[in-house]
């Protein structure tokens, strides 16, 4: 680390002795040698040292260079997939992951205990809605958690207490939940386990990150079905989100097809991975092609009694509200004054 922040200084000394003329020649080394050491800084230390690392170079940049007087430029779309572009004849995307469903507390923790060496699971929950379609008097009853080739589908009306596991999870920063419409989630599992979930990522959220021309004109985080649609060029059917599930996995009665509730629950954290994954390897091809580079903390949020709280802090310490639209160069749907 003090060998990266040598050699900023070092690039500092060395534009001090070029003349104004040399300047413009040099701009598009030093722009080449930037991407190599932030990419560099990203791989090694992680994205918090980037900052720094960004806010030493921008600043030589503007001063030895005035590059900070250029033209705002929109970050065009990641290349690394196709987008969907309307086209409505798509294959329903199938259950490939294998699905377990859990029903007892002590089964729930020696299944989830192998979760915890996991840096990134899938996360959903189904839940009856309370007056008014309002999560804070919604009921819990299940929790999805997808990891690698598995879905773990917690039935939680059978269960009488929290399994101990799924609260680590769900408490631990270093494990990234991913899904779509989580503050919805965070607020049901504050209300129902009083679980304070951390790093929280919707995908919804990051497709128009990762995509910002051709989300140009949606002004909120895209649903889970869009985003199987744009993303996995699958369709989804969400007909049983408003399902009896108070009533649980296991109940029959009335001729309830508990197999395709549990398919269907299943899915929704299978498709929330498998859309994290790809969108996660867009972010990063656009990082490596120098368009712009999205921190950690513009994607992810801490869940402090239900109410979404952004995971990086303010200058007195504290955590503050976090929103859609925190990441200071992505204003309408589109990024400005990025890297150039």
């Amino acid at each position: 680390m003090k060998h990266l922040l040598r050699n900023l200084e070092l690039i500092q000394c060395y534009f001090s002795f070029f003349e104004p003329a040399t300047k413009e020649t040099e701009k598009k080394n030093l722009a080449a040698s930037r991407a190599s050491i932030q990419f560099l800084a990203y791989k090694i230390f992680g994205v918090h040292f980037v900052d720094s690392v960004d806010s030493a170079l921008n600043h030589i940049l503007a001063r030895e260079l005035n590059m900070a007087s250029e033209e705002p430029r929109f970050a065009p779309d990641s290349a690394a997939i196709r987008i969907n572009l309307g086209s409505t004849d798509l294959a329903p995307l199938e259950l490939t992951f294998k699905a377990f469903l859990l029903t007892d507390v002590e089964e729930a923790n020696k299944h989830l205990d192998s979760i915890q060496s996991h840096s990134v699971v899938g996360l959903d929950t189904e839940y009856k809605p309370g007056i008014g379609k309002q999560t804070r008097e919604a009921k819990l009853c299940v929790v999805q958690i997808a990891v690698e080739r598995r879905v773990y589908v917690l039935d939680m009306t059978a269960m009488q207490t929290c399994p101990d596991d799924l609260r680590r999870i769900l408490e631990d920063p270093s494990i990234i939940k991913c899904g779509a419409g989580l503050n919805s989630d965070a607020q049901v599992l504050w209300t129902a386990l009083h679980v304070n979930a951390r790093s929280f990522r919707d995908v919804g959220h990051m497709s128009r990150i990762a995509f910002p021309v051709h989300y140009r004109a949606v002004s909120h985080p895209l649903s889970m079905q869009r985003c199987v649609e744009d993303i996995l060029h699958r369709s989804m059917d969400k007909t049983d989100q408003r399902a009896d599930w108070h009533l649980g996995l296991t109940d029959t009665a009335g001729g309830r097809d508990v197999q395709k509730l549990f398919r269907y629950a299943a899915l929704d954290a299978q498709a929330s991975l498998q859309i994290y994954r790809v969108l996660d390897e867009c972010l990063l091809e656009t990082a490596m092609q120098r368009k712009v580079r999205i921190p950690g903390e513009w994607i992810t949020h801490h869940c402090v009694e239900g109410k979404p709280m952004r995971t990086a802090t303010d200058v007195n310490g504290k955590h503050v509200e976090w929103s859609f639209t925190i990441c200071p160069w992505f204003v309408g749907g589109v990024f400005s004054n990025f890297w150039p």
